[in-house]
């Protein structure tokens, strides 16, 4: 074989390849328009996907899909190639492609990822939940924490007594300590100090809804 068959023989299979990549992003946009839970998102789209949204990112998967295909048969079209050739290979993926990205070869798939997420959600709370005491030198968080204590201790009382307005005031104070955790964090100095404050933080306030799950 002469090196012009090769030559014309490679600019073929880029082509193709080419197209192929196209029917590829085509594709994964079209499984993209349903709401799902794991997206298949290109990095480069993923400012897209932040901004627009599923939809968003599927519509231009479909519009650059579009665009690389018809890039590949302008380089076919170079060769001199069967130009029907090239869209019947392009249909035939574009059918199988679709259909690949939307088939679900597990039914399970979806329930067993929630029920993943799930599980993971609550060894995360549990892990939370039982972690150590803070320890901290710092008359600020000392305060902090005792005003969170003593509002716990009411909050707890005003459950047992079925007390609404006093229900009512405690759940406010605890937004507002919420609230005036955040302002500690940011003037703590080192960011160990402020992922451990933050981390307590969250371990009270599953304290707080616990009781609160338990009435």
């Amino acid at each position: 074989m002469d090196r012009q068959k090769i030559n014309t023989i490679a600019r073929k299979v880029e082509a193709l390849a080419i197209e192929y990549i196209g029917v590829a992003f085509f594709s994964f946009g079209t499984a993209n328009l349903q709401e799902r839970l794991i997206y298949q998102v290109p990095r480069i789209l993923v400012p897209v996907f932040d901004w627009l949204g599923n939809v968003g990112v599927a519509i231009a998967m479909m519009i650059l899909g579009i665009g690389i295909i018809f890039y590949g048969f302008a380089k076919w079209k170079s060769i001199s190639g069967k130009r029907s050739l090239y869209w019947i290979l392009a249909v035939i993926g574009l059918v199988v492609g679709v259909a690949l990205a939307n088939f679900n070869f597990n039914p399970n798939k979806s329930a067993n990822i929630i029920n993943e997420m799930d599980k993971n959600r609550d060894e995360q709370i549990d892990k939370i939940r039982n972690s150590g005491e803070l320890n901290f030198k710092n008359t600020e968080v000392d305060e902090h924490i005792a005003n969170y204590n003593i509002l716990y201790k009411r909050y707890e009382q005003s459950l047992k007594d079925k007390d609404e307005a006093a229900i009512t005031a405690c759940e406010k104070e605890f937004s507002e300590w919420v609230s005036k955790t955040g302002d500690i964090v940011q003037r703590l100095n080192s960011m160990d100090e402020k992922t451990e404050l933050a981390r307590y933080q969250a371990k009270l306030a599953i304290q707080w809804n616990d009781l609160k799950m338990k009435q």
